[in-house]
């Protein structure tokens, strides 16, 4: 791609161009406002910052803000567990409106436990209008261009929430869905020759793999021009987005990013494939923090940790310093694109952790290491536990899929390259299963995200 010195066009330059001090200040005010309205409209709140020993009246810096609690999945079940039973509703005994205001729910995939669900207010369905707008206009998305909607079309955020969106900014949405396969994505695709289709990764590298074959339609004849991908990580792995956009006829595959607790999306990709640009600062705060000790680092180039998101616009239960338990490295130096904003990489989750022989083990790395040994391997794999428990005890068991075709004394000789290749990049050993093209279920619950992780069984 040819980059260019010229500012690329925003939809809010005032807000998403800010001055980082100006920024800190309207952040700041934001935030004292948001903790005072939750200590005083939610006895949730009220209960939870008492005993925590903060007082939002008396918040005056961010380094006090260090000293306010953190909120989890686990403390949001059990909330919205209480809610359900004292209150009728599953939004938590932690929302901060009546419950009237809401319009919408979304949920969670419930793929981990029982789902959770989000409330939204219009005013809140507003400001993540306003960030969906932010997305398209930087990857050149117009009020008018064609749509096609491929992500299932559920409560999930980025399901029916993302085409609202859309259809909000003014885009002609065509609402296929994942869930009604390739096929009619391909018949619809050759009728309607969209600039952009949205889905999940795992479903786009199911479209490259599978669309011709099944219906006779080539992906790259179908005009797409761009790929907006969420939902899972791989979206910013030149190994997995390369082939998408080959596949497609040279299209651009641009990775979204989203924060629990605030106004998905809040970040997208550019053509630089050079992190994630972070575009809603001034309605989604986040923190970096250390995963051992959980204090804040400071936002600079290169940080490393957990990211931590707080809501400053949210009205309906907004999740005060959220831990979305993803690990981010941060680069705030400027993107050659011209695009503002800070840059995210995604490393890996805490809660995927594993724990071989001592060593710290994140399964999005274990893929990142095959992926580049070599090009006969598809991109999906599954490291396999022996139980619930992260502890894994060498060699571990990792399911590996293989192009079709591939010879017996070949695959020995690629096996041998990734025992090596893991060991030398990751330390421990591993073991090695090739599972034939195609035999890995690609389709997961309601949201059409892949496991990276399964249990023995």
């Amino acid at each position: 791609m040819e980059m260019t010195n010229k500012m690329p066009k925003l939809w809010n330059p005032a807000a998403e161009s800010m001055d980082r001090g100006e920024l800190a200040e309207l952040q700041l005010d934001k935030l004292k406002r948001q903790l005072i309205r939750v200590y005083e409209q939610s006895p949730y709140y009220t209960a939870k910052f008492d005993k925590a020993g903060v007082d939002p009246a008396k918040l005056k810096s961010f380094a006090d803000y260090q000293h306010f609690p953190f909120f989890d999945k686990d403390e949001e079940r059990e909330s919205q567990e209480d809610s359900k039973r004292q209150q009728g509703h599953p939004l938590g005994l932690h929302i901060t409106c009546d419950i009237r205001q809401v319009n919408r729910l979304s949920s969670s995939s419930g793929t981990t436990g029982a789902p959770t669900f989000s409330g939204f207010t219009k005013a809140d369905r507003d400001v993540t209008a306003e960030n969906m707008a932010r997305a398209l206009v930087r990857i050149g998305i117009e009020p008018g261009d064609m749509v096609m909607h491929a992500s299932v079309m559920s409560m999930w955020i980025a399901g029916l929430p993302i085409l609202d969106a859309m259809l909000d900014y003014g885009a002609c949405v065509i609402p296929v869905g994942a869930l009604s396969g390739v096929e009619r994505v391909a018949q619809i695709g050759v009728e309607t020759h969209p600039k952009l289709i949205a889905c999940t990764v795992s479903f786009a590298q199911h479209i490259v793999k599978t669309m011709k074959e099944r219906t006779g339609v080539d992906p790259a004849d179908l005009g797409i021009e761009k790929l907006v991908v969420f939902g899972e990580p791989g979206g910013s792995i030149p190994e997995i987005y390369k082939p998408i956009e080959a596949a497609f006829g040279g299209a651009t595959v641009y990775d979204l990013m989203g924060a629990t607790g605030c106004h998905s999306p809040t970040g997208i990709a550019c053509e630089a494939h050079a992190g994630i640009h972070y575009f809603a600062e001034d309605n989604a705060h986040f923190e970096i923090c250390d995963p051992e000790t959980m204090q804040s680092l400071p936002l600079e180039d290169g940080v490393e940790g957990e990211i931590v998101y707080t809501g400053l616009d949210k009205e309906c239960a907004p999740l005060i310093r959220w831990r979305d338990k993803d690990i981010i490295q941060v680069t705030m130096s400027p993107c050659e694109c011209g695009r503002p904003g800070p840059r995210m990489t995604f490393k890996g989750r805490v809660d995927d952790m594993l724990l071989v022989r001592g060593v710290n083990v994140f399964p999005n790395a274990v893929r990142d290491v095959i992926n580049k040994v070599s090009e006969l391997t598809t991109g999906n794999m599954r490291i396999v536990k022996p139980g619930p428990e992260p502890v894994v005890p060498p060699p571990v068991p990792i399911k590996v899929e293989i192009q079709a075709g591939v010879p017996e004394e070949r695959r020995r000789a690629l096996a041998d390259d990734l025992i090596t290749a893991i060991r030398n990049h990751l330390r421990f050993r591993a073991e090695i299963e090739f599972i034939e093209e195609g035999q890995f279920e690609l389709i997961k619950g309601t949201t059409g995200k892949t496991k990276l992780v399964e249990e023995a069984g």
